[in-house]
């Protein structure tokens, strides 16, 4: 027996909601919230994989296109869950799980084993939030691969950006300092729409942006009618498909800039200048009308910037006294990091314990009453936290996507603007990271996870499907509405 409306291409729709709602609840950065996601996306997982049982869905995209990135993640979540196991070597586990059951009382000492972590229980709700994350683009890669619905995430990640944007400045500009029903309690004055923290604010609309560029560029791509027709499709192109995407660019770009986030405003622009070299190296659009469009939006972001964006332009032109003591914390903190891996290179702490495991290390050059539960850079935690092999193997499984994205570019003959897309937002993200942790907020995980999906399965053409001894199908919607 079948239900009918039970498709892929409802579980579809469901991911996008789920994806698109994750802002909603602060950035799904509490408990309830990321558990709520992980919980969603594992039965989309489960309705997938029983809808493909039961040959009511297809898989688009093999094991054989994914196992570079599959076998290296899913080492890393192994590795996490080693970490919480107290059958481990001696040698491995942490000294302080030691030192606590010298302090207990004996029969509490008893029941106290040791284990790589420093703390088991946040490193197991890391790993549901990383197994999510993963869960997502697998199902994005599935997806994605049909062109249609590749282009659905784009116009809904752009559309769903525009609308948490404008929600943001209705906020703003009212006086409201509330975040849905509650009262704000950090960065008054800063645009965090449905956010906490305006850097992760900054991050996602940043993602928003860069699909709304994209799409924009995607929709000048050069006509194939004849001559006499291209003035007239140029002004429908123009006015019809790219304007409503510049419209969200530009309103997003304000948002962005009365976050008054200076990382996520240059890490922005650093993934717009990566969006449009992608355009032009993948012949998208001409080098000449790359050059228009640049101009176009330098002179509409300087203008919105003149409007709107003091208090960024403000934070970057800041005291040098302010910017020696951000330095100088950071430097410190960077520091007591590196010798926190330097300490256990091998096995890390446990995954997602910096908060516990840092305070270990903090010593008084840290003068500053601030509770650092993230390392401000997401490379040097991830190796705090797994260990050099396991944090190597992490972004060796990011690396294959990037290249796929990269070889897409290269090779494809049309649909470039995912692959392009995909690069950009992991750039702003990426060097994002560097100095801010809005990679680890679940909602911007799961977006960039979902774009990344997207454009690893548009990263080669459809001939490579149907190549002998493959064992793809064709990308197109089925009779059962699945792909």
């Amino acid at each position: 027996m079948t239900v009918p409306f039970l498709t892929g291409s409802a579980v579809f729709r469901l991911l996008l909601a789920l994806v698109l709602l994750s802002p909603l609840p602060l950035g799904s950065y509490r408990p309830w919230a990321w558990s709520l996601l992980a919980v969603g996306t594992g039965a989309l997982l489960i309705l997938w994989a029983f809808l493909v049982l039961v040959g009511r869905a297809r898989v688009p995209v093999p094991m054989e296109r994914l196992w570079s990135v599959v076998i290296p993640f899913a080492v890393v979540l192994a590795w996490a869950f080693v970490q919480t196991l107290s059958a481990v070597p001696a040698l491995w586990t942490h000294p302080l799980w030691d030192e606590a059951a010298h302090a207990l009382p004996e029969p509490i000492a008893a029941g106290v084993l040791p284990r790589i972590s420093v703390d088991p229980a946040m490193t197991l709700i890391a790993i549901l939030r990383l197994a999510c994350y993963g869960g997502v683009f697998w199902l994005a890669v599935q997806f994605g691969r049909d062109r249609s619905r590749a282009r659905d995430v784009l116009v809904a990640v752009a559309v769903t950006g525009t609308v948490y944007a404008t929600y943001g400045l209705i906020n703003h500009f009212a006086g409201w300092e509330r975040i849905l029903w509650l009262e704000k309690w950090a960065y008054p004055g800063d645009l965090t729409a449905t956010f906490v923290n305006r850097n992760a604010y900054g991050a996602y609309a940043g993602l928003g942006l860069l699909c709304c560029v994209g799409l924009f560029l995607h929709a000048l791509r050069p006509s194939r009618h004849a001559p006499d027709r291209r003035a007239f499709d140029l002004a429908e192109t123009v006015l019809v498909r790219a304007m409503p995407f510049l419209i969200g660019a530009l309103v997003i770009g304000t948002a962005l800039l009365l976050s008054h986030s200076r990382g996520a405003f240059l890490c922005t622009g650093l993934g717009l200048l990566v969006l449009m070299v992608a355009v032009v190296v993948s012949r998208l659009i001409r080098p000449y009308a790359a050059l228009v469009v640049s101009v176009l939006i330098v002179g509409l972001g300087l203008g919105v910037l003149g409007l709107s964006g003091e208090g960024t332009v403000e934070r970057l032109a800041t005291t040098a006294a302010q910017l020696q003591a951000t330095d100088e914390a950071r430097t410190n903190l960077y520091r007591l990091t590196d010798e926190a891996i330097t300490d256990a290179p091998w096995t890390g702490y446990g995954f997602g314990t910096f908060l516990p495991a840092f305070r270990m290390y903090r010593d008084t050059s840290l003068v500053a009453p601030v509770i650092w539960d993230f390392a401000h850079n997401i490379y040097l935690e991830t190796a705090m936290d797994l260990g050099l092999p396991a944090a190597v193997l992490f972004y060796l499984s990011l690396a294959v996507v990037i290249l796929a994205c990269l070889r897409g570019l290269m090779r494809r003959r049309r649909d470039h603007i995912y692959p392009a897309v995909a690069l950009s937002a992991v750039t702003l993200i990426g060097s994002h990271g560097l100095v801010d942790f809005s990679a680890q907020m679940p909602a911007v995980a799961v977006t960039l996870a979902l774009l990344l999906g997207v454009g690893f399965a548009q990263s080669w053409g459809t001939g490579d499907d149907t190549a002998p001894g493959h064992p793809g199908v064709a990308h197109g919607t089925g009779p059962h509405g699945v792909a």
